[in-house]
């Protein structure tokens, strides 16, 4: 006797359940990692570009602001995007003109940070690179 359409149904769904739930039970974690940096060569007083990337991140809900002496700056940001690994990175990134009174940062929130990380841009540390 063939198994009635209803019952093989109902066992291909709870199959599918189970499968899913385990697939959640996987899902990990990657906290970001943050890189901040000027497009051009950082010169005091010189319009240039501040871009924050940020990748190895998962998952994807992730909220990265640039911040100039701790106030949010106007930015854009590129589409998200995702690694080999299915992990993912963006690019968040405005015009700014460095100086040495003016502090540039990024903030980033994740849900695998306890709380938000700030990564600070200094053009006295570009010069100590240089």
């Amino acid at each position: 006797m063939a198994p009635r359409p209803a019952l093989a149904t109902a066992g291909f769904l709870a199959l599918l359940l189970i499968l899913l739930a385990a697939c959640r039970l996987d899902a990990v974690q990657h906290p970001p990692k943050i890189q901040v940096y000027s497009r051009h060569p950082a010169e005091n007083g010189k319009p240039n570009f501040l871009n924050c990337y940020v990748s190895g991140f998962h998952p994807p809900e992730i909220e990265i602001d640039l911040l100039k002496n701790g106030k949010e700056m106007k930015a854009e940001q590129t589409d998200l995007s995702f690694s080999k690994d299915w992990t993912f990175y963006l690019l968040v990134h405005t015009e700014f003109t460095p100086n040495e009174q003016d502090e540039f940062s990024c903030r980033v929130k994740h849900v695998t940070l306890s709380e938000p990380q700030i990564v600070k841009w200094a053009l006295k540390m570009m010069h100590l690179l240089n």
